[in-house]
């Protein structure tokens, strides 16, 4: 064999091991959001029980802007096909979706393909020993009058801190602060947040949950279906737009 021969097969080789190496890498980090997907699985029996003692707030709760029935989600955009969002913004797995999914949803808002509800849950609030997920789902709402809530909405995942039970994953300072960053301000802000202005609209919409059929965060229906049909099949959704994109589309199709 001449040696630009075993040049080439050495080259050869090596690209070889280079395609290996990240086929592995893609491998593995499907592995990794597959596992914190069954982590965050694991507390659903923990999730279910604690929304069956909750009470269903008070009747005449104050809403948000634009929402008119209590419980309701926050609504953004008017496509044809609805998307929507049950979270808890101290979810790690809800992080992970909005890593791969926020800014496909957002353009896909403005583009009028379709109408994205989110309904905040705060039930990580009894297993962490803290009421973050209540300030940071009331502050949704105060962002909501502002004109500003899917943008505060995408704030909080990016600053979300990994869990620390026990401790307080933000104050309403910070959420003060990050509705700052994204253009709110004002006195009225301010006081929306400090005050938990939206606690009864927060309880409200974790009592329709059972009704839903939500059993785990984060969940997301397609027009009334939902995105994946088990834990088994959700990882595509962690990982990039492409799957969810794939099912609205099918959708709009439909």
């Amino acid at each position: 064999m001449s040696k630009d021969s075993k040049r080439g097969a050495r080259e050869k080789l090596a690209e070889e091991r280079r395609r290996d190496a990240a086929a592995a890498a893609r491998r593995q980090r499907i592995t990794n959001v597959v596992v914190a997907v069954v982590v965050i699985a694991v507390i659903v029996g923990i999730f279910i029980a604690v929304q069956s003692t909750r009470n269903s707030g008070p009747s005449d709760a104050a809403l948000p802007a634009g929402i008119s029935e209590p419980g309701a989600g926050a609504s953004f955009g008017d496509g044809p096909v609805t998307v929507d969002l049950w979270e808890d913004f101290q979810c790690p797995a809800c992080k992970a979706f909005e890593s791969a999914n926020a800014a496909s949803l957002d353009e896909r808002v403005s583009a009028g393909d379709i109408t994205l509800v989110i309904h905040p849950l705060s039930f990580l609030d009894q297993n962490l020993g803290n009421d973050s997920s209540l300030l940071a789902a009331s502050a949704f709402g105060c962002a909501i009058d502002a004109d500003k809530g899917l943008d505060f909405h995408n704030k909080v995942y990016t600053n979300q801190p990994d869990e620390n039970p026990g401790q307080d994953a933000w104050s309403a300072a910070d959420l003060v602060g990050w509705g700052t960053d994204v253009g709110i301000s004002g006195a009225d802000w301010d006081a929306c947040v400090n005050e938990v202005a939206y606690r009864g609209w927060v309880e409200q919409v974790a009592s329709s949950q059972t009704d839903a059929g939500v059993t785990s965060t984060p969940t997301v229906f397609v027009d009334g279906t939902p995105a994946w049909k088990s834990a088994d099949d959700s990882a595509p959704f962690f990982s990039s737009p492409d799957a969810l994109n794939k099912v609205i589309d099918a959708a709009s199709q439909g």
